[in-house]
């Protein structure tokens, strides 16, 4: 006769295990828009999840020492920060970026609701459709990467160099296609890291274009946020079907599993997403060592993890 214990552990799993995961697109307060918890809330949830890592964006700041105090807070979990090229830090902005690699940063993303892209999609710069989340600096314009004559401006360029000298990542935000295509052969010509996000949200692209950056040195964040019903939008196909479908036209290996979670909207904090992702994929026959893959190792791999950033070092040119 069976007993209880054995009838317990055969059909009860418990929930999906994120140990040594990391979610590299975490949003948190103080922020401009509202937010599901403060960094400390988020860094102290992805502790007790027994994840590895997260990281901290700001559409308006950097958060490199916000990443800092809630690390040193929250014992047991890195925080990352990085700097994101809004007209709030001075849109293509190279010194910031420095900046925020001095301190300990390893991630610049490109503009979001300030990109010239974010603007073509939406209608209007700074906002993104919810009421309350209007970004100031919006009436100075779109923010774009290319020059008059199509190609990387230099202070993109001088961007990129930081990224590979500090041996950091360049997350390509809410950049077009066509500035993404060119940021991705630029950074496989110097050997730096380029982490596409939430590839068919921004940019909107087809699979077909999800593969060929890939197979020219990007990686592609797919996110948990935008499979939320409530986020649902009707121009907008964004479903685990497509993630799957992605995930075995592309590789897992090029793939990295994030949230984008903590805003309001999405109703589920980061930690729960990022649970829900796991456990779902499965259902669409994705192998668990493949989610993995996609929540441990790559994350790990692009945010350059094992490397120490104590604030101030490395210093540009050193080794890490």
């Amino acid at each position: 006769m069976t007993d209880a214990s054995t009838l317990h552990d055969r059909y009860v799993q418990g929930p999906f295990d994120l140990t040594d995961c990391v979610d590299l697109h975490v949003h948190s307060a103080p922020c401009l828009f509202p937010r599901l918890g403060d960094d400390l809330d988020m860094a102290r949830r992805a502790r007790d999840a027994g994840m590895r890592a997260i990281a901290l964006k700001s559409h308006h700041e950097n958060t490199v020492s916000r990443a800092y105090h809630a690390q040193t807070a929250i014992p047991g979990l890195q925080v990352i920060g990085g700097v994101t090229l809004n007209q709030c830090v001075g849109g293509v902005n190279p010194a910031a970026v420095e900046a925020a690699f001095m301190l300990g940063g390893r991630i610049v993303w490109g503009p979001t609701g300030h990109a010239c892209y974010h603007g073509t999609i939406t209608g209007e710069f700074g906002k993104w459709g919810v009421p309350g989340m209007v970004l100031p600096g919006s009436e100075r314009g779109g923010v774009t990467v290319l020059g008059a004559d199509g190609r990387l401006t230099p202070e993109i360029l001088d961007i990129l160099d930081l990224v590979k000298q500090y041996d950091a990542l360049f997350c390509t935000a809410h950049l077009s296609p066509e500035e993404i295509s060119l940021i991705v052969d630029r950074c496989a010509q110097i050997g730096a890291r380029v982490l596409v996000n939430h590839i068919y949200y921004f940019p909107r692209v087809d699979i077909d274009y999800a593969e060929d950056i890939t197979r020219r040195g990007a990686y592609i964040e797919l996110c948990s946020t935008l499979l939320i019903p409530s986020r649902h939008r009707k121009e907008l196909r964004y479903d685990y079907e497509l993630m799957a479908e992605t995930i075995k036209r592309v590789g897992a290996a090029r793939c990295v599993m994030s949230t984008d979670g903590g805003g309001m909207i999405s109703g589920l904090f980061p930690d729960e997403q990022f649970r829900m992702f796991g456990q779902r994929l499965q259902g669409y026959d994705v192998a668990l060592a493949d989610i993995y893959r996609m929540m441990r190792d790559n994350p790990t791999d692009l945010a350059a993890l094992g490397q120490d950033r104590s604030p101030l070092g490395p210093r540009r040119g050193a080794a890490a």
